[in-house]
């Protein structure tokens, strides 16, 4: 009901081919008539060029335990999902994890520093260790409930002990739906009725020049339990896991699911093998494999690491297929950064095999290594360029900076500085996320960066055409996450109006640092009132995060400004007055 507030609408248009949901603001504009009824969308399906079947129904009691609104079992779940996934992973995860921003003052946070690992072992436990991760398939399935609680890393163990029900149920839903789970059970059958037989398991890799499919495949397509002779080239590209001294292997996630049957996809293999049979398979042996490194690129990588994103075994991350849906709350967060580590891990390696193609005209590479202080041949090495095109590199940073040197070199500083902040509570923020009852704006990242996206063009089109400081000559933004995940822009313009002799009146003309008159504008009171007002903090208030040394490091109270000056230094003291 506030004159002018921005506001996107609800999302109320699909896209005709795929049926994704979107905003209006979304369209393409170019291509869109909303007079004449044609909307068009290319973020999704681009156009229905890639078609995708939809996602099969969560089966029990997963889908009664992954809900937002559900009872306190429910509740109590999804505060421990990450410590049920791990339960039931047939890969371990490694990373340099940062548990130092959970501290119980915001929403919860998966923060990972460097590259990210995933191993996986072989079937039997060595040297009578107890079972983990793979093995708890395997590995004395009589006390398997006993056996997984027992297997997590005491730093994952939540505060609560977990329900050993939803573990025993969880267990009997993947021996019923998960291809991988049903081999590896398998894998046991085999191992109990054939002691000292010779095989492997092993989860099938990518085809070369085999065309992307994204029909999922069926059970016997994902692994298979081999026994018998085979030849080199049966397994270059998938999955093997041996029975004994199988070592680590690394699972590629362009693994893809392109094959046959549910044999297909995993097999026990008994017979003489070595491991350069199986390059891009996952080959798990049976006893004293040791563990290998699964590579991000294979297509099981996901569905190893989340059994219960991926309950049926699907696809996960690989080029030119999208992830599925994630709902799945802290869970979520965690795989999400996985995965985003899976897109850059295979960039970075698409750059490092295509060196060739990458343009070095400006690279002269004595010089650059003196400049960098190495003075020994031996210290040079061979040298990896990162491309300008290579968001977040070092030469993408440097084209940029000198982009905006060149502005500033043109028309001189920039006049005004603009900070656009995302508000979680936004309208269209709460309408989205209302279709599933009990999730917040931390559960959907997507809806919010989405959203986030729409109100930032629009404000950037009230600045370009003069609505919000006047005519502009120039204007430049970025955007950052803040440590929650929340979007914000950072603006600088350049107006028109000569701006060299700043007053006091132009600036109150843009800037107040008074809390708005609830009578002429109760929405801009409400909102600096709920978002933009200091503290509490000082004494009686030692714990609030600006408190250093026993005083408020933003300088809070500040002192009492009748009008807005400016000091010796050049920068603005705005006006406060104490009006009460």
């Amino acid at each position: 009901s506030y004159p002018g507030r921005s506001y996107c609408g609800t999302p109320d248009y699909k896209c005709q081919h795929c049926g994704a949901i979107f905003w209006l603001r979304e369209r393409v504009r170019s291509d869109s008539s909303v007079r004449d009824g044609r909307v068009v969308y290319n973020n999704c399906c681009k156009g229905g060029k890639v078609r995708i079947p939809p996602f099969r129904p969560r089966p029990q009691p997963l889908a009664s335990l992954a809900r937002y609104d559900g009872d306190a079992r429910s509740n109590k779940f999804m505060k421990n999902i990450r410590q049920y996934n791990c339960l039931f992973a047939f890969t371990s995860m490694g990373a340099k994890i940062d548990r130092s921003m959970n501290d119980g003052r915001g929403p919860p946070v998966f923060k990972i520093s460097g590259q990210v690992h995933h191993r996986i072992g072989s079937l039997l436990p060595s040297d009578g260790s107890p079972p983990k991760f793979i093995q708890l398939y395997i590995y004395d399935t009589a006390n398997e409930v006993r056996n997984r609680l027992h297997a997590l890393n005491p730093e994952e163990r939540p505060c609560e002990p977990l329900d050993p029900k939803i573990v025993e149920g969880f267990a009997k839903m993947l021996d019923d739906h998960n291809p991988f789970a049903k081999q590896f059970r398998k894998a046991r059958d085999r191992l109990a009725e054939h002691g000292d037989e010779d095989f492997v398991v092993r989860i099938v890799g990518a085809r070369e020049g085999g065309p992307v499919q994204y029909n999922l495949p069926t059970t016997d397509q994902l692994a298979m339990l081999v026994v018998g002779d085979f030849t080199l080239d049966t397994f270059k590209r998938d999955i093997v896991i041996q029975a004994r001294d199988g070592g680590l292997q690394q699972i590629s996630t362009l693994h893809p699911y392109n094959l046959p049957t549910t044999d297909q996809l995993a097999m026990l293999v008994v017979g003489d093998f070595t491991l350069d049979t199986f390059k891009r398979d996952i080959v798990i042996q049976a006893r004293d494999g040791g563990l290998q490194q699964i590579s991000t690129l294979h297509p099981a990588f996901m569905a190893l690491q989340y059994p219960l994103l991926f309950p049926f075994g699907e696809p996960g991350f690989q080029p030119d297929q999208p992830n599925p849906w994630l709902c799945y709350g802290a869970l979520s967060s965690q795989a999400k950064v996985d995965a985003r580590a899976c897109i850059d891990e295979n960039r970075l390696w698409y750059i490092i095999k295509n060196q060739k193609k990458t343009r070095l005209e400006n690279m002269a590479g004595i010089t650059d290594a003196v400049g960098r202080g190495c003075v020994d041949g031996s210290e040079i090495g061979k040298p990896t360029v990162l491309p300008a095109s290579h968001t977040g590199g070092r030469r993408y940073m440097i084209q940029n900076y000198h982009d905006t040197i060149a502005i500033c070199r043109v028309y001189g500083p920039p006049d005004f500085f603009v900070t656009f902040t995302c508000n979680p509570k936004w309208v269209e923020i709460s309408e989205a996320i209302a279709c599933e009852p009990g999730q917040k704006a931390t559960d959907r990242a997507d809806v919010v960066v989405r959203v986030y996206h729409m109100k930032l063009e629009e404000l950037m089109q009230d600045v370009r055409d003069g609505t919000a400081f006047g005519p502009v000559i120039a204007v430049l933004h970025t955007v950052e996450f803040q440590k929650r995940g929340l979007p914000h822009a950072h603006i600088i313009l350049w107006v028109a109006q000569d701006t060299s002799q700043p007053s006091p009146a132009f600036i109150d003309k843009f800037i107040s640092a008074e809390i708005p008159d609830p009578d002429e504008d109760p929405l801009g009171y409400a909102l600096v009132a709920e978002h933009m007002i200091h503290g509490p903090c000082g004494p009686g208030y030692e714990t609030c995060p600006c408190m250093k040394n026993g005083k408020c490091s933003k300088k809070f109270p500040k002192a009492f400004q009748e009008e807005t000056i400016l000091d010796e230094g050049g920068f603005a003291v705005y006006k406060r007055p104490n009006n009460g």
